[in-house]
Order: structure tokens, then sequence, then C-alpha cells
């Protein structure tokens, strides 16, 4: 097995550019090179891979079946190869990554400083836009998105669970009557985000707690988690924030936790990109960089 893993490297790389020329040029060898590797190959195997024309080249059934295994073995080999190459060399390179515009006001900004400290040699170009952007036809490497994620296209990478807290301004509160249980808030205004549920999900926080789903009533629709914020503290209403949002007023009073007995559903932060052949080290080096955000 191991004396055909570089004829099954070209077969990849032939069944990738789709002729012997193109997968010449970009493995850096001759066509003739090409055809001697993919010719035993099929000596070894005992079945035709690839029909032949002068104009053009198909795969048969088998050569397609071969092709998934041998794109799979050459990317794990590598993406293993770059993980260990990109920490001892100085990455250069660009990226262009989009990412909610509420992350302006996260730990996200203070980890993307650091990243273009360290290394000097790498361009940046960061769209902070809370309008859903496709990567392929968009020409993103990479995208950060609060879940749930809805293009199961795109290559994903969990980096953190976040807590988010049901605020109000307490002057708000002050004459809505005490809020004790779930039902009461049924009495307030809710601050909604666009494309989010407009029903509240809550967990009561003892153990055994059931959860429950209360439809609060709202007049009022944002499109940023930095302007229901700030309408909160205005005294419009209730509204779901993510911690690094609702930490500081909270802190300094111009926000309170609304039912800090029972708890709204946690967030997921997502890394995701294009499924490439291949990788981008660049990206790689990126997404673990800004992951260490959740440790």
């Amino acid at each position: 097995m191991l004396d055909h893993l570089r004829a099954m490297a070209v077969f990849s790389k032939v069944a990738e550019a789709g002729s012997f020329r193109a997968a010449a040029k970009q493995l850096g060898i001759s066509a003739s090179v090409v055809s001697h590797h993919i010719t035993a190959l099929e000596r070894h195997l005992d079945t035709p891979l690839i029909y032949r024309s002068t104009r053009k080249l198909s795969l048969t059934a088998d050569g397609r079946q071969l092709a998934v295994s041998a794109q799979a073995m050459l990317r794990a080999a590598e993406e293993g190869y770059e993980a260990i190459g990109h920490k001892a060399a100085s990455p250069v390179g660009s990226l262009t990554v989009t990412a909610p515009a509420v992350f302006q006001y996260a730990q996200f900004v203070k980890r993307v400083a650091e990243f273009m400290k360290r290394y000097p040699t790498v361009e940046v170009s960061i769209n902070f836009s809370d309008r859903w952007r496709n990567l392929v036809e968009e020409g993103f490497d990479l995208a950060f998105r609060i879940g749930p994620l809805r293009d199961s296209s795109l290559k994903a990478r969990k980096l953190v669970d976040g807590r988010q807290f049901l605020c109000a301004s307490p002057v708000y509160l002050k004459d809505k009557g005490e809020i004790r249980k779930p039902s009461d808030l049924e009495s307030l205004e809710a601050i909604s985000l666009a494309g989010r549920p407009t029903a509240i999900r809550l967990t009561g926080k003892e153990r055994g707690a059931q959860r429950q789903q209360v439809r609060v009533p709202h007049r009022l629709t944002v499109d940023s988690g930095f302007a229901a914020r700030r309408l909160a503290e205005e005294g419009c209403g209730v509204t779901i924030l993510p911690d690094f949002l609702a930490r500081q007023p909270i802190a300094a009073g111009a926000l309170v936790e609304v039912l800090p007995d029972w708890s709204v559903p946690t967030f997921g932060i997502y890394a995701v990109w294009p499924d490439n052949p291949g990788t981008n080290t660049l990206r790689t080096l990126f997404v673990d960089f800004i992951s260490e955000i959740g440790k």
C-alpha cells in the first residue's frame, strides 16, 4: 500500500483537475510521469480508473469511488502538514472575513488586534454586518456566525457557547409590577431581533425545573444587538442580549436581569468556511487564534 500512496495522490489531482496536463502543472511534474502513475495504479488494482480519449478523460465507476478516498487522504495529509508548518513559519497572505456587527463590541476585536500584532505580514479584511453573506458567491474565506447554522454545504467549527440574559431597564420595570414567573412577561413588551424567534424560551435554574415558552407582545424589531441594548436602556421593553453586550450595562445599573432564577438558551459561535479542496493555512491559524476567546 505504501508504494502506491504517491500514485493515489497523483490520481486525486487528475480527478480534481480533469486532465493529465492540468494535474501535471499543479504537481510540477510532466504529463508522462502522471500517466505512468495512473497506469501503475490501474495495473495494481487490476481495473481501469480513467477512460481516455484524444480530447478528454472521464472516470470509470471504480475511478469515481477511488477518487473520493484519494482526495480525502490527500486533504487529511495536507491539513496535518500545514497545521504543523504554520507554527514554525511566519504566515504571509490575506484573509477576507465576515462577522456579525455585534462582534464589534465583543472580545473578538481584541483577539483580532492581538493577531495582527503577532503576525505583521498578514492582511485581514473584516466585514461587520448582520446581513447573511454567501461566502462562495461573495468571495469570503471565512465567516463567524451565531448559531444555529443554516447552510450545510459549509465546513464549520464551534468555538464557544455564550450565555444570554433577559434584560430591561429598572425604570421600565418600575411601573410594571413584580415579574416573578415567566407568565408575568406577558405584561411587558419585547424588543425583538429580526430573524430570531419572537417567543422567549426559559428554563428554571433549580434542578428538575420545567421549561416554559412565553410569547411576549412586541411592537419593535431591530436588526442589531447593540441597537436592542440601547433601546432597552431607554426603557422600550425587555430583550435578550449576549453576555458580552449585557455585562457592562448590568454592572452599571442601566439594565437589570429579568427573572434571574430562569435562564434563556445559550448561543453557539461558529467559524464557517467553504468546503473547497485543499486547505487554507492562514485561515486555520486565524480560527485557532480567535478560538482562544472561549478558553
